[in-house]
């Protein structure tokens, strides 16, 4: 699944419509603030989930776009999502950061600047992304239409709630990853197989890996953490944010790399309360 398309939308604007039903905290927002401000981090459009966001805040909601790449985006402003400390303090109601979280480079200090940002009673809305589908997250790049060098993808997200609620394309991607196809080179993403290795695979004499659900994610933390990336969990972004994955976007492709599947997880921040500054705004903890 690409993770621009209309599915993926659709499953996050629902999971989001499915929060505001419970808590009415972007209800909260809007009766409470003058100008309802979102931020949209690597946003060089408008897209179905800001269109949602800011239908959500009322007709006065104001949406800015960033983006590292604005130059060719008339009426973005360009901001680098690993170079936040340039925002001011409280400065938006909601914080979107979409289909790029794998673009952060230090985990800790982006969410330590989104809480800063979003002004108390506010949200942080990220889809938090595992991979990508058809690509082994190690060797992903961004799109060269905006960076020459393609920038590098350096987090990815896992918990044990994810691989459990996808159980059956988890299976099926440690199938895959354990047993590649004759035509896939695991070692050199892209590269040919050597005829001779393809021949063997044929055969049923290829490479046979260990890897199991069990030892999945273990294994993920491993090879990300070798190649000087991340694996964002739970224990991260807690106390302070609620993570939703119970609607399903699509099956998980399978891929050869064993940090390769498209399901998207998401999560809401609440703000920190603050006693001196804006003591009308609504305050608490999503």
């Amino acid at each position: 699944m690409g993770i621009s398309d209309r599915h993926h939308f659709a499953w996050l604007v629902g999971a989001l419509a499915t929060f505001e039903e419970k808590t009415g905290r972007f209800g909260a927002i809007r009766d409470l603030s003058r100008t309802p401000t979102i931020y949209a981090l690597a946003a060089r459009r408008r897209d179905p989930v800001i269109d949602w966001l800011a239908a959500a805040l009322g007709a006065k909601a104001d949406v800015v776009l960033f983006d590292k790449f604005a130059d060719s985006a008339p009426g973005v402003q360009k901001l680098d999502i690993n170079a936040l400390d340039v925002v001011p303090d409280n400065a938006c109601d909601v914080l979107t950061l979409l289909r790029s979280s794998y673009f952060i480079a230090r985990p800790a200090d982006f969410l330590a600047d989104a809480r800063r940002i979003v002004r108390p009673g506010g949200l942080v809305v990220v889809d938090w992304l595992h991979g990508l589908s058809q690509a082994p997250v190690l060797d992903l790049r961004g799109d060269p239409r905006y960076d020459a060098n393609g920038t590098p993808f350096m987090t990815t997200y896992g918990d044990a709630q994810l691989v459990s609620d996808f159980a059956d394309e988890f299976e099926a991607l440690i199938r895959h990853v354990n047993r590649p196809p004759s035509w896939v080179n695991a070692e050199r993403p892209g590269a040919p197989v050597p005829l001779g290795e393809r021949v063997q695979r044929l055969l049923g004499r290829g490479p046979r890996g260990d890897l199991t659900v069990a030892t999945y994610l273990q294994r993920c933390r491993g090879a990300l953490a070798r190649a000087g990336k991340h694996l964002i969990e739970p224990p991260l972004m807690q106390p302070n944010s609620t993570s939703f994955s119970a609607t399903r976007a699509t099956s998980i492709p399978t891929c050869a790399s064993s940090t390769c599947t498209s399901s998207p997880s998401w999560s809401l921040s609440g703000s920190r309360p603050r006693r001196d500054d804006r003591p009308t705004r609504a305050v608490g903890k999503a």
